[in-house]
């Protein structure tokens, strides 16, 4: 959901997509604007993205911001329908899954 506040203090975060382990980000950018001021943060995509699990689901690290002053984030994403995930990265299974639907991806900062 674009335009969501949150509230972060100083330091560097990773950027998480959950439900599944293989993700395709394509032109997919997210940035965070800072409410009382004109500081945007732009998404520093990773190349080494690191699978987990996290609030009981797959998890997959696509990125992360470096937060350089506290206060209220907006979030504002780019090209969200770019974001393609499936469950599974194994070629034999994933061949046989369908990408999520836009509306069950759910993305974590933290």
């Amino acid at each position: 959901m674009s335009g969501k506040i949150i509230e972060l203090q100083p330091g560097i975060y990773s950027v998480k997509v959950l439900g599944g382990w293989k993700v395709k980000t394509g032109d997919f950018s997210l940035e965070l604007r800072h409410i009382d001021s004109d500081l945007k943060i732009k998404l520093k995509k990773t190349f080494w993205r690191i699978q987990s699990f996290a609030f009981k689901s797959r998890a997959k690290k696509i990125g992360s911001v470096d937060i350089p002053k506290w206060g209220s984030y907006s979030v504002q994403f780019k090209n969200a329908n770019h974001l393609k995930i499936k469950k599974s990265n194994l070629f034999l299974i994933s061949s046989f899954q369908k990408f999520k639907p836009i509306e069950e991806i759910q993305i974590i900062i933290g």
